[in-house]
């Protein structure tokens, strides 16, 4: 059984129907089930966001057609970011129980070869959120996005 199209406290669903904004650039894509954006607050490039387009608190929920999809946009995402960025890895991950937060939505994160101790592995959530020193400026953010969006679109089938 499929939950409810939306959760009227759920901040991802907020942004989903325009309510609000996690973001300080443009989304990048939207799919059938997905919406693909770059992170905000962070100092991280390349931190990217892909929200199911529904309210779905945990990932034996997902319909078959938004797994498929998933499993589409997933390495599309880290081949952009490794295209554009010259990632040495990406991160990927999903836990969807930050409060206001609890809707399925995966984290996909450029960890370049000259990252720092500090925000490895899991310490990298140190690098996302409103304690972030110095996020970066939709002037920086915006024409990654941009590059992003051009590589995805024509990638997308």
């Amino acid at each position: 059984m499929q939950a409810q199209r939306f959760d009227r406290d759920c901040q991802s669903c907020k942004a989903i129907q325009g309510l609000i904004s996690l973001t300080n650039a443009p989304r990048i894509l939207e799919t059938n089930h997905w919406i693909v954006e770059h992170a905000y607050p962070t100092c991280i490039k390349g931190w990217l966001v892909m929200v199911l387009k529904r309210h779905c608190r945990a990932l034996h929920q997902l319909t078959p057609e938004e797994i498929v999809e998933f499993t589409q946009l997933i390495p599309l995402l880290c081949q952009v970011l490794h295209k554009i960025l010259k990632t040495d890895k990406e991160y990927i991950m999903q836990f969807a129980e930050g409060e206001g937060f609890n809707h399925v939505h995966f984290h996909v994160i450029a960890r370049l070869p000259d990252w720092p101790i500090a925000l490895k592995g899991p310490q990298v959530f140190s690098g996302l959120g409103n304690k972030v020193d110095n996020p970066l400026p939709s002037e920086v953010v915006i024409p990654l996005v941009l590059e992003i969006q051009e590589y995805l679109v024509a990638a997308w089938v």
